[in-house]
């Protein structure tokens, strides 16, 4: 309606649609971020607290069941971070590891 084909360019048009494609990848990536360290410090939070429950109540099982299934999902959550990690190291090796076709000096 507003971006008549007559008054820009298809090169701005394509631009600004980059531009805010890129804007919502962000929002989105920096909500799922903010979502992902809300619930490992949840997490830590209730962990923290069975752990003094436990001190005070040795034997209790309910607790210790409870505690087991908390360092679990801790254990999932950081495992996610290590394989996202692996990736990332594994595909900068592959792109800038040495390329047969390219000379050594250059």
């Amino acid at each position: 309606k507003f971006n008549k084909k007559q008054d820009t360019s298809l090169q701005i048009l394509w631009d600004t649609m980059k531009a805010y494609l890129r804007g919502i990848l962000i929002a989105y990536t920096a909500n799922r971020n903010k979502e992902k360290w809300k619930k490992q410090n949840l997490l830590i939070k209730r962990l923290k607290g069975l752990e003094d429950r436990l001190r005070k109540t040795p034997g209790d099982e309910q607790i210790k069941n409870d505690l087991i299934l908390l360092k679990h999902e801790l254990n999932i959550l950081d495992l996610e971070d290590l394989i996202k990690t692996m990736l990332y190291t594994k595909q900068n090796y592959f792109e800038y590891a040495n390329k047969p076709g390219r000379l050594a000096g250059l």
